[in-house]
């Protein structure tokens, strides 16, 4: 059985925040934010599929966070925040993970983080991702990222730089997957997908939705997810 999945990630697509999403894409298994998106927009894809929208903070925090009257912040209702966590979907059975924001290259910016403080976070998740190796034949399915591995769908300049820690995740733990946004690709003529070790890495911005099937993913080549000028609308399986 095929699982369909919408990602969405650092824009609001006009396609995606319509009065037709249900209609269109209301068959859709569940729902992954790569970050910096409003608030809002995600709850507004949690309202109009009723299906569970996981998420990570982009590195401009501010944007994914609404404000409350006394000043403080609140994450989007409806939606599951991933960062720092192993989740397995309970619906689905897809086993997901979740690194958020980017390399510091600025100070005081509370959703850029050093190498170590990725490390840290990666090994937090090492009791859970051996238990699920041991229980299920696979440590994870998914992980989702705001900022790609080093050297892979990265860019040179300070801002867009990956994670030189997320190569070495991808290499231990060979989920099927890894999507991230953080590298705005206007030009769809550019690359937005590379194979590391085991894990097709996919540039996801700023929406895609592809079939996965879990049963296959480690054995077959999988399907992509595919940017295309509208997307790709597909019934259930």
């Amino acid at each position: 059985m095929s699982i369909p999945i919408l990602a969405v990630t650092d824009e609001v697509d006009p396609r995606i925040h319509s009065a037709t999403l249900r209609e269109r894409l209301g068959h859709v298994a569940l729902v992954v934010s790569c970050g910096d998106l409003p608030a809002s927009y995600l709850e507004f894809i949690a309202d109009a599929l009723n299906r569970p929208v996981y998420y990570v903070l982009g590195n401009h925090a501010e944007e994914l966070t609404r404000r409350r009257s006394d000043s403080g912040s609140c994450k989007p209702s409806g939606a599951i925040d991933l960062g720092g966590r192993v989740i397995q979907d309970p619906t689905t059975g897809l086993i997901l993970a979740g690194i958020p924001g980017s390399p510091r290259y600025c100070e005081d910016e509370p959703a850029q983080f050093s190498e170590w403080e990725i490390g840290l976070m990666t090994k937090k998740m090492t009791p859970r991702l051996h238990l699920n190796r041991l229980r299920h034949g696979r440590a994870l399915d998914l992980l989702v990222s705001h900022a790609p591995p080093r050297d892979v769908n990265d860019r040179p300049d300070p801002a867009h730089r990956g994670f030189e820690t997320l190569r070495g995740f991808l290499e231990k733990w060979r989920p099927a997957y890894q999507i991230h946004g953080h590298v705005h690709l206007y030009d769809r003529s550019q690359p937005y997908h590379q194979r590391f070790a085991d894990t097709d890495v996919i540039n996801v911005f700023p929406t895609a939705c592809w079939n996965w099937n879990p049963v296959t993913h480690h054995r077959k080549k999988q399907p992509r997810p595919r940017h295309e000028p509208t997307i790709r609308e597909r019934s259930p399986t």
